[in-house]
């Protein structure tokens, strides 16, 4: 405890220090409401996805990135992710700031993020547990609104799209407001039947899906109050429901299970541009409610209470300080345990510094008590230098080492039978280098930008029997920090574009090579075999072309290689490579001060059978027709 207290105490007497200093020159931040500082993330590979206007899930927005997997149970079922070879509990997923992974399971089911409901989503790859705390081994996943914009304003949204499977979808946004205060309201619905047919290699035969539908529904309300010209004070609702019929596998003929799970999250902001630092602190409540339906019903409630504060203090023109500490209580009652509760504390700082124009060097540190543990220490050293940079050329090149943690999770230290209350928390080192080169000609712009990275990855848990009677009778299933994992990797990316007087076109293309080796496990056996559905090989491209007249043609490859489905590494139980091959088409006509949009998709063109988890089935060819109003 003296440690975490002498840091806490560090960053309280840095605040009484700085208070007296009136240097207002200070490093911007991202200008995205409800993100961590990404500013502080010097040497990291960080990359934004703007959500648009479609009604689709987080899974639907990542599923095209070569650096990371996703594992799904079926078309709009449960999906959880792996990050540069890591599993789903090793990526730290934030909204407003907070990590809402699930304290029993530790993860985050990505179909049940709405992407319709946020602004964008920034993918922070690599360990960054000093910025985000626990479960950033493999990477950040942070969901963010945009800044407000005070003034008489409004602006509405319509979405609508039907397509294949009896899909339909609608989603409404309105932003309205003065000179004091900003509202935004989003809502939306979503089904899909899923009775798409399919040839499974398992069966043999063609075979019509059923019992796989799935509705999503939800809302989100912000409100902004400006009170002053440097505060400002920000509050969100956000509330989703998602019923769906659990997808079985190929194999299995009678289906009779359900799963309903409603979020509820809620945040207040405040934020303070003062002269001494910029302040921010907020307060939220995040709810998880789980039903599951078999032959009898079972249910899991989850609660987290989160309190955060931090300050941003210039320390002149060159360097800034960030500095702060987040309380969280988390709360979980299920069948397999009473009610639950536990306090966890952390306490960071960021120190960013330009030694020159074109060098800036970062270091962050964050110590977390929980359950009266320590979680490992959490430091990271980042740093990029611009070797060229004009107006029309960029080449830049950064490096970064860090250290990160994972809190085990309720499930791990208290589920009976099995729970291991002496489990101890995951820990990692990281480490990554990478170059990005851009060049602008008169008519047309190329990027390329290249990684590697390494990480080691110790005191893995994994379930296995006991082999003693010491918690649990002998052969119960009980976690152990037995795993090791070595994970080393090359992403590479392009793109480039040309613009003309009537004609945009554009091209791009990424790969990832992930080597996920067991290193340490269960059985000797199976010593430097490759993770479980992590692919060694994947990759993607895409080509666009828009005219002036606001014609639109889009088509996009994905490669994802071999997966195998256990540690054996056995080839005849692993999941095929596949390409999946997709095509849209779309106008967009104004008039005056309104728009109209059509769109129409068409993905897997070329109706490939297809597997993201052994013996569930993926759709093939569908098509979707769209429509987008904005006034």
């Amino acid at each position: 405890m003296r440690s975490f207290l002498w840091l806490a105490g560090l960053c309280l007497a840095a605040s009484v220090a700085f208070a007296q200093e009136r240097d207002t020159t200070y490093l911007k931040e991202v200008v995205v409401y409800g993100l961590p500082v990404t500013s502080y993330a010097t040497g990291a590979k960080v990359q934004r996805i703007v959500s648009g206007e479609n009604v689709s899930t987080l899974a639907d927005g990542l599923i095209g990135e070569a650096s990371l997997y996703l594992k799904t149970y079926g078309n709009g079922q449960l999906t959880t992710i792996s990050l540069r070879g890591t599993n789903a509990s090793q990526t730290a997923v934030l909204w407003n700031g907070v990590n809402i992974n699930s304290p029993t399971l530790g993860q985050t089911d990505f179909s049940l993020i709405p992407l319709f409901l946020f602004d964008e989503a920034t993918l922070h790859y690599g360990t960054a547990s000093s910025l985000y705390g626990s479960d950033a081994i493999g990477g950040s996943v942070m969901m963010g609104q945009a800044a407000p914009v005070f003034g008489k304003t409004f602006h509405a949204g319509l979405y609508q799209q039907v397509g294949s499977f009896g899909r339909s979808a609608t989603g409404i946004k309105a932003s309205y407001g003065n000179e004091r205060l900003h509202f935004r309201t989003k809502v939306y619905r979503a089904y899909i039947r899923n009775d798409f047919s399919y040839d499974a290699p398992a069966i043999g035969h063609r075979k019509k899906q059923s019992h796989a539908s799935v509705t999503n529904t939800g809302f989100d309300q912000q409100v902004y109050v400006k009170l002053s010209a440097r505060q400002t004070l920000s509050a969100e609702l956000m509330y989703t429901d998602n019923f769906r019929e659990i997808q079985p596998a190929v194999t299995n003929d009678l289906a009779n299970e359900t799963i309903e799970d409603r979020n509820l999250r809620a945040a207040l902001n405040y934020n303070n541009d003062a002269a001494w630092a910029v302040i921010h602190a907020t307060a939220a409540y995040v709810s998880a409610n789980q039903e599951y339906t078999d032959d009898e019903p079972s249910t899991v409630r989850t609660g987290l209470l989160a309190i955060q504060a931090n300050a941003d203090k210039p320390l002149g023109a060159r360097s800034n300080l960030r500095f702060g500490i987040n309380y969280n209580h988390y709360s979980a009652t299920s069948v397999e345990y009473d009610h639950l509760g536990e306090s966890r504390y952390d306490a960071f700082a960021s120190y960013r510094y330009a030694i020159a124009a074109p060098w800036t060097i970062n270091v962050n540190i964050r110590q977390s008590f929980f359950d009266q543990h320590y979680a490992p220490l959490s430091p990271s050293v980042g740093t990029e230098v611009h070797l060229r940079k004009t107006e029309k050329s960029q080449l830049t090149v950064r490096a970064l080492s860090s250290r990160g943690f994972r809190v085990p999770t309720f499930n791990e230290r208290y589920y009976i039978p099995g729970g291991n209350p002496l489990i101890k928390p995951e820990k990692a080192v990281h480490a990554e280098g990478g170059v990005m080169w851009s060049e602008k000609f008169r008519n047309a712009m190329v990027k390329i930008d290249a990684t590697y990275y390494q990480s080691w990855i110790d005191e893995m848990i994994v379930w296995m029997p006991a082999v003693n009677d010491d918690l649990w009778p002998i052969g119960t299933w009980t976690p152990s920090n037995l795993q090791k994992v070595n994970v080393r990797g090359t992403e590479l990316s392009l793109r480039a574009e040309n613009v003309s007087q009537r004609v945009k076109v554009a091209g791009g293309a990424s790969y990832s090579l992930t080597q996920s080796l067991n290193k340490k496990g269960i059985s000797a056996d199976q010593n430097n075999n490759q993770l479980p559905y992590v692919p060694l090989h994947s990759a993607n491209a895409f080509a666009s072309m828009s005219a002036h007249s606001n014609w639109k043609l889009e088509i996009r490859y994905q490669y994802t290689g071999l997966r195998h489905s256990n540690l054996d590494n056995v080839d005849y139980q692993a999941l095929k490579a596949y390409g999946l091959l997709d095509l849209s088409v779309g106008k967009k006509q104004t008039f005056g001060k309104w728009s109209a949009e059509a769109k129409i998709d068409a993905k897997n063109l070329a109706d490939v059978y297809y597997e993201n988890l052994k013996n569930h089935a993926m759709p093939g060819r569908n098509y979707a027709i769209s429509l987008l109003f904005n006034f």
